[in-house]
């Protein structure tokens, strides 16, 4: 018989994987999994999260153990697993109520044996939680086959503890009040009765909010344990690669200090080399009765005499080039001046040729005359005619009278006379429109328009 349980309970070990449970089993079944003759394939190299119960006979859960599990690779269980799960129940403090029924609860906040509380799991036990409920829900399922006894009495809830004991208070209160109905009334027994329910109620809800509180205690370790583990793998990480870099830099190190030291070594040997050349040299110089001093010597200063020679040579050269660069700048601007003013005698030229020969047909009595449409035909004076032939639309336009826009727009109207109103297709109106003769009758975004179009644009123009 385990202490403080019906000895007629039953026990069982749930899986459960995001607030699901994947696999349930009775207890003797768990044992032979942890004894290894049977393996679970479906947690093979995993933490699995699981559930220790404590059943009655009407299947509520009156105890329960939240545990963690490892799995190798083949789905074999841990062997030095060792949590002594009825004994964790046992001692386990009570928690919330589920089904009427208040439930000892252990895990890794609410844990009486400390050694094992970083083998146990930190459920969401908070006030809108369905944990306890998805485990209540998988038990009355009763896919373990547990036996159902109706008739155990259910043990009585503590709140109906609570009301009996009310009511032992409340006879032996009316007894006291009938012997001393001298010094009391009734009313001051339903204050202490109102002040003992919401004092039991208090006493209630600040253990729930003390679970609640341990839970999310317990969260926030587990997550700062998961961040530790994560930081510690990252730096050991980094500590490897920066070994094995530091392992490479020292062995490019020493790569270079053997190649400066053999570098060394040839420039030495080189060194030696030529200045046994040179002393071999001299020696092969002295015994011929060659100076070899003075030729070196001599040699030097007729080969700087001569490269100072050659330097001053070039110098005055580039000097030459330079004068000759300038004056021929100043002939190309002068050649360029003289081109410009042979291009203005030519054209003066040309005008007095041009002019010279309409003076001769003006004498020889030839009018020059002009019809444009709309305006009739128009002479020209003789003097005029250069001017007209290289601008005739202002030419006109000033002999008419009228501004240089003026004109052409009148000579656009007179040629197609359409409305060049917009409309809401982003299109011209295009309505064919009465002519206006003379230029000094049209008024530019009057006579162009349609009627339609010019009542828009007045409005428009006067702000309306």
């Amino acid at each position: 018989m385990v202490f403080g349980f019906d000895p007629t309970s039953y026990d069982a070990v749930l899986f459960v994987d995001q607030n699901k449970v994947v696999k349930e089993m009775l207890l003797t079944e768990f044992e032979a999994v942890l004894d290894g003759v049977v393996g679970e394939p479906e947690f093979a190299d995993s933490a699995a999260h699981a559930v220790y119960l404590k059943i009655n006979r009407r299947l509520d859960i009156i105890g329960a153990v939240f545990f963690i599990i490892h799995f190798d690779a083949k789905g074999n269980a841990d062997r030095r697993w060792n949590i002594p799960l009825s004994q964790m129940v046992e001692t386990a403090a009570f928690g919330p109520e589920l089904n009427g029924v208040q439930l000892r609860i252990a895990c890794r906040s609410q844990c009486q044996i400390p050694w094992h509380q970083q083998d146990l799991w930190e459920p969401d036990l908070s006030v809108g939680s369905n944990t306890l409920k998805m485990l209540s829900a998988s038990i009355q399922a009763n896919r373990l086959g547990l036996l159902v006894d109706d008739a155990v009495e259910q043990p009585p809830l503590l709140t109906e503890v609570a009301s009996s004991a009310r009511g032992v208070i409340t006879d032996n209160t009316n007894e006291k009040t009938h012997e001393k109905a001298k010094h009391g009334s009734n009313s001051s027994l339903a204050e202490k009765e109102s002040r003992e329910e919401e004092r039991y109620k208090m006493a209630q809800n600040i253990k729930k909010q003390r679970v609640y509180i341990a839970s999310l205690k317990s969260l926030h370790e587990q997550e700062m344990e998961a961040q530790r583990k994560l930081y510690s793998k990252d730096r050991e990480m980094f500590l490897l690669a920066n070994k094995k870099l530091q392992e490479q830099i020292e062995g490019l190190e020493l790569k270079y200090c053997d190649a400066l030291i053999e570098t060394e070594n040839k420039q030495h040997s080189f060194d030696r080399q030529c200045q046994e050349y040179e002393q071999r040299l001299e020696r092969m110089m002295d015994q011929r009765g060659i100076d070899h001093r003075s030729l070196r010597v001599q040699f030097n200063k007729d080969f700087q005499a001569k490269l100072i020679e050659q330097t001053t040579e070039i110098e005055s050269k580039l000097e030459i080039r330079e004068v000759e660069v300038y004056y021929r700048e100043e002939q190309i601007n002068r050649l360029k001046s003289e081109i410009l003013d042979l291009k203005a005698y030519a054209k003066q030229l040309e005008s007095q040729s041009v002019a010279s020969e309409i003076s001769s047909l003006v004498n020889n009595g030839v009018y020059f005359v002009v019809s444009q449409p709309g305006v009739g035909p128009m002479s020209i004076e003789a003097e005029d005619l250069i001017r007209f032939n290289s601008e005739p639309n202002l030419y006109l336009a000033e002999r008419l009278g009228v501004s240089l826009d003026i004109y052409e727009a009148w000579l656009a109207h007179i040629k197609l006379p359409l409305c060049g109103g917009d409309v809401h297709t982003g299109e011209t109106c295009g309505e064919h429109l009465e002519p206006v003769t003379t230029p000094q009758e049209f008024i530019l975004g009057i006579s162009d328009y349609c009627v339609a179009h010019q009542q828009g644009g007045l409005a428009a123009a006067n702000g309306h």
